[in-house]
């Protein structure tokens, strides 16, 4: 740690508006920034409690922030993320020294040869690739043993609030990193709940946007209907100002032309009253699974506490989708399709031309796959097309058409401007519709564990979640570090 990075003028959690100031005031530089999330990283990643949350360093990190300091000084603030070091999860593909392996052994040594649309947007507005994050191996597409923190490539991601939690996934990596402050923010993906799940677990502010926000070029996929990419961040603040920067059209990913003309001005758009008359059902028929992850008592003080700022409550909102058991026909039949077409173009070839290529690789070496690869051989019998009848009824069911019990239907017809669900029991029929959810922390188990709430919304009505979510954050500031000493 550097002699600038003073008690007095630094702490571990910290927000891009403070690493904005302490640049301008000539405090610290963006290169003793990296070099002091570098420390943080031998000391408690890769050693100490060995949270395994980082899977590669980027070797230009500190060349880059050297060359971003040297632009403010002669220029001043590039843009809103000059000088802002920033984790990707390691299925997002990056031109630099680092590999893009989603977690598989297979893909360790692939490279892509081109920065997916959203790291270009990142690069422009002045952010630093500090290195990439673990993930659960092909977003827990592999087996189903595999528990959801480990890869055959990375091992196990542990949470930094005891290493006896769940730390969620498949953002695992991601999701820890940023908890243990080994970057201020960070992105992860979610197809059905990877970034909601991990967010509640690690004390989090997440959003899963609207499909068609954010591009997924340059995103190994896995469901063209379902996959996101989103900030993980310690405020609803910093959650607004990474989406404001990686939203935008993108001519390589149709879904993109969806969204609205403009992208709104996240951030400005944030005050602490933003609860008052805002609409919110209340949801409660959760799925016993989640029995673990969810506090009833931190549930009902989150209810009052809404009530208390203003909000309108329906209480018990039923969504019947939630219990129908058929979600996972869409990202089945997708899965093998948008991996096929991955394999066929990706650039450069990664050793395989097509996903029955990519699982012989897995029978190949069968002893490096500890739990298995019984979801991935499933795979294989899947038809390799999406015009068959059970794909198109489901793709049909998660648009809503016809359909009074989607979670669409329901928001609309009883007006609301969110729904509100214990932990990320909303991840499976919000990531079905391809609506925006937001999670973010609403206190502490009484055994230490982290509760997490999540807002999910109408499409593109991110500002509104932003606005919920900040007023009730600003009136709770339940976020904590986690105590990794013990």
């Amino acid at each position: 740690m550097t002699s600038t990075l003073t008690a007095n003028y630094w702490h571990e959690e910290t927000s891009i508006a403070e690493i904005h100031q302490t640049y301008d005031e000539g405090i610290l530089t963006a290169k003793n920034l990296v070099l002091y999330y570098f420390n943080r990283i031998a000391l408690w990643d890769q050693d100490g409690p060995y949270i395994n949350g980082v899977s590669d360093i980027n070797p230009d990190a500190v060349p880059i922030a050297e060359a971003l300091d040297k632009e403010r000084e002669e220029h001043g603030r590039k843009s809103a993320l000059h000088g802002i070091p920033i984790l990707l999860k390691e299925n997002i593909g990056t031109v630099d020294k680092m590999p893009t392996p989603a977690g598989a052994i297979a893909l360790e040594n692939w490279r892509s040869s081109e920065d997916a649309f959203l790291v270009k947007k990142l690069r422009e507005a002045g952010a630093i690739i500090l290195g990439k994050t673990n993930m659960t191996e092909l977003a827990h597409r592999i087996g189903t043993d595999m528990p959801e923190n480990y890869s055959s490539r990375g091992g196990y991601v542990l949470c930094p609030y005891g290493t006896q939690f769940d730390v969620g996934g498949s953002s695992t990596g991601s999701a820890a990193a940023v908890a243990a402050n080994f970057a201020p923010v960070s992105i992860g993906t979610d197809t059905s709940g990877s970034l909601l799940n991990p967010a509640t677990r690690n004390s989090l502010v997440t959003i899963k946007p609207t499909i068609g926000l954010v591009s997924r070029t340059g995103i190994i996929p896995l469901s063209y209907a379902q996959d996101a990419a989103g900030p993980m961040t310690q405020t609803v603040t910093d959650a607004a100002r990474l989406l404001e920067v990686i939203a935008g059209k993108d001519q390589q990913d149709e879904g993109t032309k969806t969204q609205p003309s403009k992208i709104p001005n996240y951030v400005d758009a944030l005050h602490s009253d933003d609860l008052q008359g805002k609409r919110i059902g209340i949801f409660r028929d959760y799925q016993p699974s989640m029995s673990d992850q969810i506090d009833l008592s931190l549930y009902e003080e989150t209810i009052n506490t809404l009530k208390d700022l203003g909000a309108t409550l329906v209480d018990s909102v039923s969504i019947p989708a939630i219990n129908r058991g058929d979600g996972d026909a869409v990202v089945s039949y997708e899965s093998r399709h948008s991996l096929n077409n991955f394999f066929a173009r990706a650039n450069p070839y990664t050793g395989f031309r097509s996903f029955n290529e990519f699982f012989q690789s897995y029978e190949d070496h069968a002893h490096l796959h500890k739990y298995g690869y019984d979801r991935l051989r499933v795979r294989t019998s899947v038809e390799n097309s999406l015009s068959n009848t059970n794909y198109l009824t489901q793709k049909l069911r998660d648009e809503g058409l016809g359909d009074s019990q989607s979670l669409e239907n329901v928001l609309q017809d009883q007006n609301l401007d969110a729904i509100l669900f214990p932990s990320s029991s909303s991840y499976d029929v919000a990531a079905r519709a391809g609506l925006p959810s937001i999670v973010v922390p609403a206190g502490y188990q009484e055994n230490g564990r982290p509760f997490g709430i999540t807002f999910t919304g109408k499409a593109f009505s991110e500002e509104t979640l932003f606005q919920i979510a900040f007023a009730y954050e600003q009136a709770t500031m339940f976020r904590k570090k986690p105590d990794m000493t013990r």
